[in-house]
């Protein structure tokens, strides 16, 4: 039996949020008039298709679902944009005669899509609220997430480095030695979670914010002094656009629409009133050009290109982040490449492509996690092939799996069945799996999900 991997609610929570703010604003006309609600959205896994239940106070539903269906196209560009998705799901507008009326009761009276409070695990904020509450506050503390990548280091740098502008104390808390590729972002405002205890431990019980950038999951803190740090804080906030991300902190703003993190970041200083130097420019135009593969991502819209505007208006260092991250490249990363190529597989009539590498060969070649960078992304590049994964066994002995797609395989489905997560057309996961078992396993579920499409 295939593991249940609440995929399809996730998608359907966020169509639900998506129509909500539609209704709002967009959404005008005959059949429109009275107050409806999307009470709730049920979703496919694979995102194909979603069936969307709504309410009506006037119970002229006919009405509403005539509305609907006329402007279903309207609807699912919206949602395409908004999700990053290329094809966006097939929708069907069937009345709520359920039980769930009852539980969204309140939404229809206030006739607000207001977000649902997720009890213990926390809350979906407005981003001006965020930027209310980083006012609040003297100390932050934003962490990156394990395996860092430029959108995570960009996206936090940034913001601590546009707090410190206005007088207040702001570290950039890892876990493990920056890549040397991004490594000329870290100005000065990164630090190991030993000296962040010191510097929490000088502020004389004062309390501080906690904040995730660019991921939900306080197990990708994988440290324990840097979970003590994050739990210590006074309040804690996510910055996410990951549509697997989950509110596990006490706020939570999570757009799945914007390409990176750092284009969530780019709005938060600008509602927070937060300064834009050319060393704050460039740590988001970072984590903008590699989180949207250099603008070629399905995820980059018009907006991304607003953005990556703005920023070299505002100075950011665009010839230099081209050639420390894609122009200064160790002689090591040919060699895994080489080494790539030994492993290399196809499958699925040659649309499924897959590679490994042991920790063993990795230390023989003097290679390290920038080394490794890309090498699903060669894969996905060959002509025929529509999925790939490649996967390195860490020094620990679990196996680190990266996979990307064109445009008909939702990666992120499948690194959910593993515990793992990330967009649509790139994911990821970590297993403890041994090599054999993992590379069977996900070349089996990459088969299913390319004979599916």
């Amino acid at each position: 039996m295939a593991k249940k991997t609440h995929r399809g609610e996730k998608i359907g929570e966020e169509i639900r949020r998506i129509i909500g703010e539609l209704l709002l604003r967009e959404l005008r006309g005959p059949g429109f008039e009275g107050m409806i609600t999307v009470s709730h959205v049920k979703a496919a896994d694979d995102g194909s298709f979603a069936t969307v239940y709504f309410t009506t106070l006037d119970e002229d539903d006919a009405a509403a679902a005539a509305a609907f269906e006329k402007a279903k196209g309207f609807i699912r560009s919206e949602i395409g944009g908004r999700m990053g998705l290329r094809h966006a799901p097939d929708l069907r507008f069937k009345p709520d005669a359920t039980e769930q009326y009852g539980r969204h009761i309140d939404e229809i009276l206030s006739g607000l899509d207001i977000p649902k409070d997720e009890g213990p695990q926390g809350r979906v904020a407005p981003l001006p609220e965020i930027a209310d509450l980083l006012g609040a506050y003297d100390h932050v503390l934003a962490f990156t997430h394990t395996h860092m990548d430029g959108d995570t280091l960009g996206s936090a740098v940034a913001l601590a480095l546009a707090l410190r502008e206005v007088g207040k104390e702001a570290w950039v808390v890892v876990s493990e030695e920056v890549p040397h590729s991004i490594e000329f972002i870290t100005y000065g405002a990164v630090c190991t979670g030993q000296e962040a205890a010191e510097a929490v431990a000088g502020w004389e019980d004062a309390p501080y914010l906690s904040i995730l950038m660019d991921f939900s999951n306080v197990d990708r803190l994988e440290n324990e002094g840097r979970a003590s740090l994050y739990a210590g804080a006074e309040e804690t906030v996510c910055l996410d656009h990951h549509v697997t991300a989950l509110p596990e902190a006490d706020l939570n703003y999570v757009d799945t629409a914007a390409a990176a993190t750092a284009e969530i970041v780019y709005s938060l200083i600008e509602a927070a009133g937060l300064p834009l130097t050319e060393k704050i420019a460039t740590a988001l135009y970072v984590g903008v050009v590699t989180d949207t593969g250099r603008f070629q991502y399905a995820s980059t819209t018009p907006a991304t290109h607003r953005i990556a505007a703005v920023l070299l208006e505002a100075g950011a260092a665009v010839q230099q982040s081209y050639e420390e991250i894609y122009q200064n490249v160790k002689a090591e990363k040919l060699l895994v490449e080489r080494a790539m190529l030994d492993t290399l597989e196809f499958f699925a009539d040659g649309r499924g492509a897959l590679a490994w590498v042991t920790s063993e060969v990795l230390a023989s070649l003097g290679a390290g996690e920038d080394e490794t960078d890309g090498m699903s992304e060669k894969m996905r590049g060959i002509i025929g092939v529509e999925a790939s994964v490649f996967l390195r066994e860490l020094p620990d002995g679990k196996i680190k799996a990266s996979m990307r797609s064109k445009d008909k395989v939702d990666v992120a489905a499948v690194a959910a069945g593993f515990g793992g997560g990330g967009h649509v057309r790139a994911a990821g996961f970590t297993t403890e799996m041994p090599m054999p078992e993992a590379v069977a396993k996900v070349r089996g579920c990459l088969e299913e999900a390319l004979h599916a499409d």
